[in-house]
């Protein structure tokens, strides 16, 4: 999907540390698949510029990242030298190699891509424009409703119950039995998830996310300063096994995932990765911040399940799903929801 968009992973300075194995995991390797010094300065630039890697994040030590990516440390000695000398890094005694961006520079965005902007296809942005004939069909229904819903006070702190309702019918038929009181509807999902995680987490405590991720998520994280425990998303998709170490390592309170044809790499998570993932989050007592906003963007593959009827009945109490139309319908609508379940 959005390879061109700017993600910038927000972590605490405690937090802003690249493993070997981290690092490794978001470099693209040349053609051949063997780093030279030179090849792997590119790869770190190229990851910086388009936002795989953040800037003033400290690189792995030397010897960590040659293990991980099977070459020399003098091969590694090399890049860092490259990317110091091109303004990409710079190093403080005692303190590591950190990366940076020149001055003048900044990460790649659509605009980058074309001299013409008008002629710029903007893959950050995974919204339709709106049905025109749905939409007038919509608003004249929602119109002649309106005589009847002004007769009451108009006061509805979860969300007009019909639309609750819908929403919740909606759960149930793809698997996920639900009722009109899990359901809390909000402005979009933006601040689904800004609620969400104004509930679950205080600052300091621990929260997971994938890197990459998307962006607004983790700012809503930075503004709620959640320590932030990054596990990266591939081409070839999730880790287990990383995703399973940091929930088991660092107990985070609260992860923010992306499932559903994933926000930027658009990929989908296997039903049994899901399982695993539930599981070890309520081994660790974890709450799962689902995203789910694409989840009707599927095209050629069957529209996955909502993740908690994945989960089992279980772990799906620690499951918080967000939904919004603005992917599916129109941005424009600003209407979204949290689905938890019942206690």
């Amino acid at each position: 999907m959005a390879e061109s968009r700017v993600v910038r992973t927000v972590v605490s300075t405690a937090d802003r540390t690249l493993t070997g194995r981290q690092l490794a995991a978001l470099l693209t390797p040349p053609p051949d698949g063997r780093f030279g010094y030179r090849e792997l300065a590119r790869a770190v630039r190229r990851a910086l510029l388009d936002g795989r890697v953040s800037p003033r994040m400290r690189l792995p030590a030397e010897r960590e990242l040659a293990g991980a990516l099977a070459v020399s440390r003098t091969t590694v000695t090399g890049a860092y030298d490259l990317l110091r000398e091109s303004g990409y890094a710079h190093s403080r005694r005692g303190a590591g190699t950190w990366t940076a961006l020149p001055d003048g520079q900044a990460p790649l965005g659509p605009a980058a891509f074309a001299s013409d902007a008008e002629s710029v296809v903007d893959l950050a942005l995974a919204a339709p424009e709106a049905p025109a004939d749905e939409l007038a069909a919509a608003l004249a229904t929602a119109s002649a409703e309106l005589p009847r819903l002004a007769r009451a006070q108009g006061y509805h702190p979860y969300g007009l119950p019909e639309l609750r309702s819908a929403i919740a019918d909606r759960y149930t038929r793809r698997g996920l039995p639900t009722r009109p009181e899990q359901i809390l509807v909000t402005t979009g999902a933006q601040q689904g998830v800004s609620l969400a995680l104004a509930l679950l987490g205080a600052p300091g405590d621990r929260a997971l996310a994938e890197n990459p991720s998307y962006p607004n998520a983790l700012d809503a994280m930075r503004g709620r300063r959640l320590r932030l425990t990054p596990v990266p998303v591939t081409g070839s998709g999730w880790d287990s096994g990383l995703l399973d170490a940091a929930l088991r390592q660092t107990a985070p309170r609260l992860a923010y995932l992306i499932p559903d044809f994933h926000n930027p790499t658009g990929l989908l998570m296997p039903d049994e990765q899901r399982r695993e993932v539930a599981r070890s989050a309520r081994a660790t007592g974890t709450w799962l911040v689902v995203d789910e906003t694409l989840t009707d963007i599927a095209l050629d593959v069957p529209a996955p399940r909502p993740f908690g009827a994945t989960a089992g009945a279980a772990a799906g109490e620690q499951v918080i799903g967000v939904g919004s139309l603005s992917k599916s319908c129109w941005g424009g609508l600003r209407v979204g929801w949290l689905r938890a379940a019942s206690r």
